[in-house]
């Protein structure tokens, strides 16, 4: 009998360990198809009207998803949202993509982790909830279900000042 244990107990740790994988949890994300380049607006209540700046993703950056908006109006929030990924590179990422938009002075760029697993999100949705814009990843229509590395992706967004 101890000679049996051992190898199915590993096998059990073995098939947990694999299916695991490195996917997100999808209770969170929407059913909706990608969005267009250009304004997006959602019929649910609390939407908030939104063009898409970019979506960045990295992969191994680590962070923490995080539904509530940040805004980054300037590089000092920038740098102090990106403390938390683990290189300097996904700030020179977001940075970038924020100097490249062409954004309106009436809107203000915000930004969020959706999304730390196997997929990069199509797109997001953004609503106000209890007073906070929220950005939301949209479903991935083929999830992947297991990687090696996770991949970090934040949204940004351009949405009205009046709505921050």
């Amino acid at each position: 009998m101890r000679r049996t244990l051992g190898p199915l107990l590993l096998t059990a740790l073995l098939t947990a360990a694999l299916t695991a994988g490195c996917g997100s949890d999808d209770s969170t994300v929407s059913d909706q198809g990608s969005p267009s380049p250009e304004s997006t607006e959602s019929t649910e209540s609390g939407a908030v009207e939104f063009d898409q700046v970019a979506l960045v993703s990295q992969s191994g950056a680590g962070g923490r998803v995080g539904e509530r908006a940040t805004v980054l109006d300037d590089s000092a929030a920038v740098t102090a949202f990106s403390r938390q990924f683990r290189t300097d590179a996904v700030a020179n990422r977001i940075e970038s993509e924020i100097r490249r938009a062409d954004v309106p002075d009436d809107q203000t760029v915000l930004g969020a982790v959706v999304s730390v697993g196997c997929d990069v999100p199509p797109g997001v949705t953004v609503q106000r909830v209890d007073g906070a814009v929220v950005i939301t990843p949209m479903k991935v229509k083929s999830p992947l279900q297991e990687c090696l590395v996770a991949v970090t992706t934040v949204a940004l967004v351009a949405v009205d000042s009046d709505a921050v």
